[in-house]
């Protein structure tokens, strides 16, 4: 009797395996098989929002080995159906509290994308090709250094389920894994080109969106590409890459700006220092590089280092190899010699506030050291600034610092404002914000403005604790609908007016109007001292 009832329940237990999976699946409509370039992946519904979620398929195959330093290849076929259920590995990173979210594990192997699409019970919302929804790219930033498209502020469910629109956010090499230039690699390429293979992973997604993001109900004659800080740069150089043309229709670069003015000789100078320090310095160099671990490739100085100009080291990012980039972005737009779409451009009001409020001691600084670091802004000049800036117009010299700094990274949105607007509609922004614990200190700091275009509070990551105020998230309240509504509306349509929102015009060089974001929205010119200010530093 023992032995039958033994039986019998090794019978139920086979029975609740193999059957329980296939009815929970069928109670989730998302979790319908969706067929893809590579084969049939499997995704879940997304508990925030009436919305659809596939998170890590792969869009390229893994950098890995024989393909590391290599241009981006297409994903491999695969036969099985892919349980799109969990995030795929980071890039080769370090990590900082300036990630805003876990980036959960690392490897080369993580050349991934996510997508968020409405949803209905029977599934999928639309399946008409006239009713399929406009499709937003989304490029994280890091400095080119860290980041990736699975962080908690990118989470695309709030903004693809309020706004019917599909999401897809990405991760691409980074570092000297996705930059490192040298003639010996440029050898292998058909294209006579290295570095840029951070780039290069990002056209191989929005190839992989052309081909496939219909089948998830997202429209590829409708993309809008959009990225911040790093991810800003890179809707710059996508705009100006021949091999993106035709894979998107806008653009918002958030925070980044079109100069990307590394020659192609001085990333080979940069790549030949970087292989030097791993050790591969004669034979064969490539073979060398290839066999070194990850981890070797990774910089010693942080991210805010970099940025904030305390770093040991160079960082790397895009350079003008030829063929990816024949030039500097801003270069080539204003030769009119670009992908013309629709642009939505701007920065907040005090980008580098945040990069010099966590380093010890650095807002006391004199004078004199100050000094040394407004020459890095002013090309080693700095007399010329200080016709236009006045520390007696500060509470400490660090703040003059901070205000020149800021505008040197807003300049390069001001002056791709002015050559975009030459040749295609251009609405022009600046994020002024600032109700953090400290408003003083902090100010509208670079990345602020995240958190209300996806409508993600964040509340976990260790920035948010640093900088965050009892009332903070009440404050953001009001402007969390407009914010996200006129990127919505962008990517609709090229044009983020709407019902019930302030006018937003387009800029032109003439009126030189921009649209200030805060609880009270204001449209004015750029100012003459800010026009001034800003000339400073572009330098095309």
């Amino acid at each position: 009797m023992k032995k039958l009832i033994k039986f019998g329940a090794a019978i139920g237990l086979f029975f609740l395996i193999v059957f329980a999976r296939p009815a929970l699946a069928a109670d989730d409509p998302c979790s319908q098989p969706v067929k893809t370039s590579e084969g049939m992946v499997r995704g879940k519904a997304e508990a925030a929002q009436p919305v659809c979620v596939w998170k890590g398929i792969p869009y390229a195959a893994p950098p890995v080995r024989d393909l590391r330093l290599r241009e981006t290849q297409p994903a491999k076929a695969h036969d099985a159906i892919f349980d799109a259920y969990e995030f795929g590995p980071a890039c080769p990173q370090k990590s900082s509290m300036f990630s805003g979210g876990s980036s959960l594990a690392h490897s080369e192997d993580c050349l991934t994308l996510n997508i968020w699409s409405p949803k209905t019970q029977n599934g999928l919302r639309q399946t008409q090709e006239s009713q399929r929804l406009p499709v937003m790219f989304w490029i994280h930033g890091g400095a080119f250094m860290m980041g990736a498209g699975s962080y908690d502020m990118y989470n695309g469910a709030n903004l693809a389920g309020l706004e019917n629109l599909v999401v897809v956010s990405i991760n691409y090499r980074l570092g000297s894994l996705g930059f490192l230039a040298l003639p010996e690699l440029a050898q292998e390429s058909p294209h006579h080109a290295s570095g840029n293979y951070g780039l290069l992973d990002q056209v191989q997604a929005l190839e992989w969106v052309q081909q496939n993001i219909a089948a998830f109900n997202g429209d590829p004659n409708n993309v809008t590409i959009f990225g911040q800080s790093a991810g800003g740069m890179s809707v710059c150089a996508l705009l100006a890459a021949p091999p993106a043309a035709g894979l998107f229709q806008k653009a918002i670069p958030m925070s980044g700006g079109c100069e990307v003015n590394v020659s192609k000789e001085k990333g080979f100078e940069q790549g030949r220092l970087s292989a030097e320090k791993l050790g591969c310095k004669s034979g064969d160099l490539v073979a060398c590089l290839r066999k070194k671990p990850a981890e070797a490739f990774l910089p010693k100085s942080t991210v805010m280092e970099f940025i904030s100009g305390f770093g040991t080291e160079r960082g790397m990012g895009p350079i003008a190899d030829g063929y990816l980039l024949p030039d500097s972005p801003i270069r080539l737009i204003a030769k009119g010699q670009y992908n013309k779409v629709p642009v939505m451009i701007g920065h907040t009001r005090d980008e580098m506030r945040l990069f010099t409020a966590f380093v010890p001691g650095l807002n006391w600084l004199p004078k004199g050291a100050v000094n040394k670091l407004v020459a890095r802004f002013s090309g080693g000049d700095p007399a010329k600034v200080f016709t236009l800036y006045s520390y007696s117009d500060y509470k400490r010299p660090m703040d003059l610092f901070n205000a020149v700094s800021s505008d040197a990274f807003i300049a390069q949105g001001y002056d791709g404002a002015e050559e975009l607007s030459k040749t295609t509609p251009v609405y022009y922004y600046r994020f002024d914000w600032d109700r953090t614990q400290n408003p003083e200190k902090y100010g509208a700091f670079h990345g602020l403005d995240i958190p209300m275009v996806f409508h993600n509070s964040n509340p976990n990551s260790k920035l948010t604790q640093k900088v965050k105020s009892p009332g903070m998230r009440e404050d953001q309240e009001p402007l969390y609908p407009i914010i996200m509504k006129y990127y919505a509306n962008f990517a609709r349509t090229g044009d983020p007016n709407g019902p019930g929102l302030p006018v937003w015009p387009k800029y032109t060089s003439e009126k030189k109007e921009r649209i200030y974001l805060n609880n009270q929205i204001t449209v004015a010119p750029v100012t003459d001292q800010d026009i001034a200010k800003y000339n400073l530093f572009t330098k095309k």
